[in-house]
């Protein structure tokens, strides 16, 4: 009987640990800087997240300058049709965008501040 008791304990704790652990995978971690030269933000998450994140970046700023983020990996300067340009790096699990204040126009600035804000909201679910 006390070895039942050990394997039913063992098997909860086994449960409980499989469980905590697959909730890891839920954190967000998002930091955001804004500074005199540069507005700043870099998230890490949960890659299934991903696919949430590219609607959302569709929805805002692709469909306006004809291009999709959908299942794209980016690395580099985006030029918007309007003008905006800004450092971008996405790929599963991961993205970071630095603005330029100084290159480009205080209305640019606060649509990428809007994006952002956005991003953070659409990550969180």
């Amino acid at each position: 009987m006390k070895k039942t008791s050990f394997v039913a304990v063992c098997n909860l704790l086994m449960l409980y640990l499989f469980l905590s652990c697959s909730r890891l995978d839920h954190n967000i971690n998002i930091h955001v800087s804004d500074s005199e030269h540069y507005y700043k933000m870099y998230a890490h998450f949960n890659p299934d997240e991903t696919r949430r994140l590219e609607e959302y970046m569709n929805y805002k700023i692709g469909y306006k300058s004809k291009m999709s983020f959908i299942n794209t990996r980016i690395d580099g300067d985006l030029s918007l049709d309007n003008h905006t340009t800004f450092y971008i790096k996405k790929y599963p699990g991961y993205i970071e965008i630095k603005f330029d204040k100084d290159q480009n126009s205080a209305d640019a600035y606060y649509r990428i501040k809007d994006l952002c804000e956005g991003i953070k909201k659409a990550l969180a679910g």
